[in-house]
């Protein structure tokens, strides 16, 4: 498990002037290397390692949910003792070995569109929702692959990587969080057509979660809500056996460890706002996002167990949570996400 950085690296990042110095000199203590000439750390990564919300609500803290046995609406029941996922409209199992199923919810229609998924653009954050159909980007020139870890079902945990030799600045992108929110990932993969300063490292993670986003539900193939998995105000009630407890958990934590991001944005839906996460004064990051993506602004967010405030709160790293405000995953709402992306990147100098 990664543990929190050292009291002198803990600062408010927003405003500070000695914070770019403090995470480069941790950055610069990294010892991981592959696609990334200054990281002799992702071959460590991959050796040491076998993707809502935060469905946070506006509000400074949002209160437990626990998991149910059934969502009403699909009749989706989850099984942690054995790792499997069933629907009332399939007979298909998805075991956490070796098995890649799909579950598609009743109200899944039987022609695909090549520009919008078939989830259903309403319902309960525990529906079973497929995958978006949107076509990935082709990845551009100078930009490469890295697997960062393996989850519980065995599918590769993959970041599309912009590496910089002596990078200013290094922003994390991570998507894919929760396997039914289908927009994150198309809206993390289109972020390599964004323009970027020579001096910006990018590390964009569009499933975190690959084994729910392959059947259509919130939790991994382990039954574990990841954005409560992590440790920052972790709870055994809807937290996974321990803090950290998943592959997937372990993944982006060491990875955040090992690049040291200036910035780390975690993409859900469908709340429909931009935060930046925790008690800060300056909205600076929020602001310039919203106005590019017309998302309103939620103030002071925080998610017991989750990716966003364990970044900002352990890891001492500046933090957005973007709930998009549609559970539909469509071109133009892609586009909208990509715009306050490129709008957060011009107000800090970062774009190209």
């Amino acid at each position: 498990m990664v543990g929190p950085y050292p009291p002198a690296a803990r600062l408010n990042p927003v405003g500070s002037d000695s914070w770019p110095t403090a995470r480069r000199a941790i950055r610069s203590a990294a010892t991981l290397t592959d696609v990334s000439p200054r990281i002799p750390l992702l071959a460590v990564l991959t050796m040491t390692i076998a993707a809502c919300s935060a469905d946070t609500v506006p509000s400074q803290t949002v209160p437990s949910q626990t998991v149910p046995t059934t969502a009403a609406a699909t009749s989706t029941t989850i099984t942690s003792s054995t790792s499997s996922t069933s629907t009332s409209t399939t007979s298909s199992t998805s075991t956490t070995t070796t098995t890649s199923t799909t579950t598609t919810s009743s109200t899944t229609s039987s022609t695909t569109s090549s520009t919008t998924t078939v989830a259903p653009t309403t319902g309960s954050i525990y529906d079973v929702r497929p995958p978006s159909n949107l076509p990935a980007p082709p990845l551009p020139d100078g930009w490469a692959t890295q697997v960062i870890g393996t989850s519980v079902g065995g599918r590769e945990i993959t970041a599309l990587v912009r590496p910089v030799a002596a990078p200013e600045h290094v922003v994390l992108v991570v998507g894919g969080i929760h396997g039914n929110e289908p927009a994150s990932p198309p809206t993390v993969r289109a972020m390599v057509t964004a323009s970027f300063a020579d001096d910006v490292e990018v590390w964009l993670v569009p499933e975190l979660n690959p084994d729910g986003v392959a059947a259509g539900t919130r939790w991994n193939a382990n039954g574990v809500d990841l954005n409560r998995n992590f440790s920052w105000d972790w709870r055994a009630i809807d937290g996974g056996p321990a803090p950290i407890s998943e592959p997937e958990t372990h993944a982006i934590t060491t990875l955040v460890d090992a690049i040291a991001p200036d910035l780390a944005v975690w993409v859900h839906q469908p709340y429909g706002y931009v935060s930046s996460v925790g008690p800060t004064t300056d909205r600076a990051f929020e602001a310039a996002w919203s106005a590019g993506s017309g998302l309103p602004t939620r103030s002071g967010v925080t998610q017991h167990g989750g990716g966003e405030s364990w970044t900002h709160f352990e890891a001492a790293t500046p933090a957005m949570l973007i709930e998009i405000d549609t559970w539909a995953a469509t071109d133009e709402v892609v586009r909208a996400q990509l715009a306050g992306f490129q709008a957060l990147l011009a107000s800090l100098g970062w774009d190209g």
